[in-house]
């Protein structure tokens, strides 16, 4: 049949929008009218214009700030940084959208570019859903059915004949057909790449790839030999043990000495700024610049910074004795540093925890070992975790028990569900003021407000709740990290991925749920003397209600369409700030740092707020399809935002492959069931919708043996690597070895309870010949420079092994004290001796890398270098001076303070050395993001250790 003009979506759409705005205009119907359609109406405008500003301003301030709009374009290592896009308006667009997976993913990562993945989903999802349902279901709503009020028109509950919920059945069939097809698609797609992320060079090579967490080990087992012994049993055996150690106040010490370093650095950066002022002043008095003043190489007494110091917790003004701020801070750090190293020497003679990491000499042993059944007693030796960075450890979480864990988690559980429950009150108070008329019923005192006029209740019910929502939402995610953490989980990237699955059933409950029913409850308290005498009304009630709220959740949908995506793609308060930070960065790694630094994102908080839009366009794509468009849009924006922002803005310190990906799959399919349940109990109360109310119910066990089937297919695939993709690799120790094991010269009796001995060939070397064989790959993490003693070492050649003759591991403290012993040798040679020993230091270097992986950070932080800008006063070289009289490393490397037209100084760094070749600021930790990033370490440690003059590094 030919559908007239009179019948075309369009004009549906404008007239009921143009009768329902009419109605509203009339005071004498305003208090029978539903306001649905000025809500929506002042919702649209409301965020049509917070996009034109959010967007526009973008456009506009983007080239003026890199540091705020592209950081990462020179902030992070040259092979990771995105593209530079070409000038002009909208030509960047087009640029970005044409970078392929692959370089997307070597730029950001799989985590971030998982998210962009979901992002797609949702975008081709709802698309091709919209362009099928919106002429079909708009149509068969509208055209001789009821006459509901306001946006109701446009919804279920306008349908009279109930033949015509066969449309709603039929494409409810189809949004569930097209969830199946591309989750799974999109999930072989996944594992594909999580496969060869995790093959990759870039990642296989490094520590973490070989080693896997073992908590909860008994006493008896807790020591190198015993695991050992257990783990020696996988293909090419085990390399290297850390025993994890309860270390007292070490931590705390080295915080206190990071704090009193950067402190002395601002004091004598500050207090020769401050000279450059005062000689300025006596030159103005002089009426002439005094040129012997300028080169005057003292800070003057009078101007020197000075502060109270006290022994009470918390600092308090005109409390303490007043103290000489670089003279304190020099002394305090000086005391920290004997104190310190004289800990670090004893960390291997601490008392141990309960858990320990494992590294093996093959990425498929450590796979293989994370999956076994270790030990005969329950809850001892698991769960293993493998993959874990060791910028990833959480170490307070260390010492935890898995039974221990367990019961964390419960109580975690527990209190996680009372603040869902507790904060649905203020949710439900949010969605009764999106429906006044309801709520007016309930609290009559409220029904002058439908006085004010449509555009004032528009504003009230439109977009007020949809703001009071997102505030009540931002506030939840630091009660659950907080909460995360304290269950024990081993690793930082998975609290976060405690956090997701936390935030998404406080949203879905909170959000979508409490935020559907509450129209109904309203409902519900205003007719309490009707359901008293007959109570099966309820169903009646929420029946009705259903395709009511859908009038929130499209004025929700915007606003996060629109306002959310806006905000972060204008970041207002960064770029305000990138204003106002400067004028308080006084210290050359305050403008490092502020230059270098990128901001984070929090996957646990960014994808529940994505996958909630998702389940909205499920359970409201059917019922209420006026809301589609706004899904789509909200995908739309949301893909171009964190394309560009996972390109070139946000940085993730650590990386999980991708985790996040599959969890948020199986909350899609959480909403997707609640969706066929919503339908099944909408068709349930339609007499002539039993048919209907069959297939949804066929439909919903179709979903459930879906999900069913994607745990059993996909979810071992998510942990581990499979055998089979091993099988080209040579189960023997490689030819050419990444692993080389340091092998000790025993003695007696007590080298041998030390250190853990491999086996001594007779064809043994001196250590400069072995030295030259230590080849390593790397994990991101620090370095070291403090003096330890210990008996000369030994390095032997070792030889291929046969998988039977697997090589027996060193305890990793050991190794760190043999190879730092053989660093501290190598330091006291001839400057021309070391240059042409250069690669062998550097080999040494590497191999200290991986020893230190998995040690608590404090155990090795090397005593701290204070840099300061050189000046032209001689005050910079004079500090130095007497800081290395202390033993006290300091440098004004790559650092100076610059005179202004009015003779002040101001302190800048050389950018292009520092950032841009990325040399780094002097004894500043390589990025913990780069995983492989191995140069970075060995540049810092060679210059930690006064090798920089001898060594041209990276």
């Amino acid at each position: 049949m030919k559908i007239t003009k009179k019948y075309s979506i369009l004009y549906l759409l404008t007239s009921v929008i143009t009768k329902c705005y009419a109605q509203s205009e009339n005071g004498d119907d305003q208090k029978n009218f539903d306001n649905s359609t000025s809500t929506f109406i002042s919702a649209l405008w409301f965020n049509a214009v917070l996009a034109i500003g959010f967007f526009g301003a973008f456009f506009i301030l983007r080239g003026t700030r890199p540091q705020t709009y592209a950081p990462r374009s020179h902030a992070i290592a040259k092979e990771r940084r995105p593209p530079t896009l070409p000038t002009g308006f909208g030509r960047w667009i087009i640029a970005i959208f044409r970078i392929n997976d692959d370089d997307l993913i070597k730029s950001m990562g799989l985590d971030r570019f998982m998210v962009l993945k979901l992002l797609r989903m949702g975008m081709v999802t709802f698309s091709l859903y919209s362009l099928v349902a919106i002429p079909i279901l708009f149509p068969i709503i509208t055209i001789n059915q009821g006459d509901s009020p306001g946006l109701s028109y446009l919804t279920m509950g306008n349908v009279i004949d109930d033949n015509r919920t066969w449309a709603h059945c039929l494409l409810a069939c189809i949004l569930s057909g097209l969830v199946w097809y591309y989750t799974f698609r999109e999930t072989h797609i996944y594992v594909d790449l999580r496969r060869k992320f995790l093959l990759s060079p870039d990642y296989a090579e490094t520590v973490a790839a070989r080693t896997i967490y073992v908590p909860s080990i008994p006493k008896n087992v807790n020591n190198p030999e015993e695991l050992e012994r257990i783990f020696s049993r996988f293909p090419g055996g085990i390399r290297r043990i850390w025993l994890n150690r309860k270390l007292k106040d070490l931590p705390e010490l080295v915080q206190k000495r990071q704090k009193a370093a950067l402190s002395l650095e601002s004091s004598i950066t500050k207090a020769i700024l401050a000279t450059y002022k005062h000689h300025i002043k006596i030159a103005g008095k002089k009426n002439h610049i005094d040129e012997e003043g300028l080169t005057e190489s003292d800070i003057p007494e009078k101007i020197r910074p000075t502060h109270r110091e006290n022994s009470l917790p918390i600092p308090l003004p005109c409390f303490g004795h007043k103290v000489d701020t670089i003279n304190f801070y020099h002394n305090q750090i000086k005391e920290l540093n004997e104190s310190i190293t004289e800990k670090q020497q004893e960390v291997h003679n601490f008392s141990q925890c309960n858990s320990a990491f494992i590294e093996f000499n093959q990425q498929i042993a450590a796979h293989m070992a994370a999956q076994s059944l270790m030990h005969k007693k329950p809850m001892q030796m698991a769960p293993r975790t493998i993959g874990i960075s060791p910028s990833d450890v959480i170490w307070e979480n260390m010492n935890i028990r898995s039974f221990e864990r367990m019961m964390r988690r419960f109580l975690s559980i527990s209190i996680t569900s009372a603040i869902i429950i507790f904060w649905a009150v203020p949710v439900v108070f949010v969605q009764a003021v999106a429906n006044l008329d309801t709520l007016a019923k309930a609290l009559p005192f409220l029904a002058g407000i439908n006085n004010l006029g449509p555009t004032a209740v528009g504003i009230i019910q439109g977009i007020l709740p949809a703001v009071a929502l997102s505030i009540l939402i931002s506030l939840v995610p630091v009660i659950f990290a907080f909460l995360s953490t304290k269950e024990g989980i081993p690793q930082k990237s998975f609290v976060q991925l405690s956090v997701l699955h936390k935030f998404f059933f406080f949203q879905l409950i909170d959000v979508v749920l409490v935020s559907t029913i509450s129209g109904g409850f309203m409902t519900m308290a205003a007719e309490i003397s009707n359901l008293a005498q007959n109570p099966f009304g309820i169903i009646n009630i929420l029946s009705e209600n259903l395709p009511k709220a859908s009038t929130f959740f499209i004025t929700f949908v915007m606003l996060q369409s629109t306002n959310q995506s806006g905000q972060a793609m204008l970041q207002l308060v960064p770029y305000i700030l990138s204003y106002v930070m400067p004028m308080f960065n006084t210290t050359p790694r305050d403008v490092y740092n502020a230059k270098k630094s990128c901001p984070n994102v929090n996957l646990g908080t960014l994808i529940p707020g994505q996958t909630v839009i998702f389940i909205l366009g499920l359970e409201y794509g059917v019922i209420a399809p006026l809301i589609l468009p706004f899904v789509c849009l909200f995908f739309i924006l949301q893909y171009f935002v964190y394309l560009y922002q996972f390109l070139y803005v946000y940085e993730i310190p650590y990386e999980t492959a991708g985790r996040a990906f599959p969890r948020a799959i199986r909350h899609i399919y959480i909403g997707l069931l609640i969706s066929q349940l919503t339908l099944i109990g909408l068709f349930a109360i339609r007499s002539g919708a039993r048919g209907q109310m069959g297939l949804m119910i066929a439909c919903l066990i179709c979903t459930s043996f879906a999900l069913y089937y994607y745990d059993c297919a996909f979810k071992p695939l998510f942990k581990y690597l499979p055998v089979s993709i091993f099988e080209n690799v040579d189960m023997d120790t490689k030819k050419n070895d990444d692993v080389n094991v340091l092998n000790i010269n025993i003695k007696d009796n007590d080298d041998k309870q030390n250190f853990k001995a491999g086996s001594i060939s007779d064809d043994s070397v001196d250590t400069e010949q072995e030295n030259d064989k230590v080849q390593s790959s790397a994990s991101s993490h620090n370095y070291h420079s403090n003096k330890v003693t210990s008996e000369k070492p030994m390095f032997s050649k070792m030889a291929t092994h046969s998988s039977t003759n697997s090589r027996t591991p060193v305890e990793a403290y050991n190794a760190r004290s043999i190879l730092l012993k053989r660093l501290h040798e190598e330091k006291e040679k001839p400057s021309e001796e070391i240059k042409k020993d250069k690669d062998r230091i550097i080999n040494t270097a590497k191999s200290l890398y991986e020893a230190e992986s998995y040690m608590h950070p404090s155990t090795y932080d090397p005593n701290p270098i204070i840099w300061v800008p050189e000046d032209d006063l001689g005050i910079t070289q004079k500090e130095i001076k007497d800081l290395k009289d202390s033993d006290i490393d300091a440098t004004s490397r790559g650092a100076a303070i610059v005179r202004n037209e009015k003779g002040k100084g101001k302190v800048t760094i050389d950018e292009e050395r520092l950032i841009n070749d990325y040399e780094g600021a002097p004894g500043s930790v390589p990025s913990a993001g780069n995983q492989s990033n191995v140069n970075n370490y060995v540049r810092v440690l060679v210059d930690n250790m006064n090798f920089f003059e001898s060594i041209t590094m990276y």
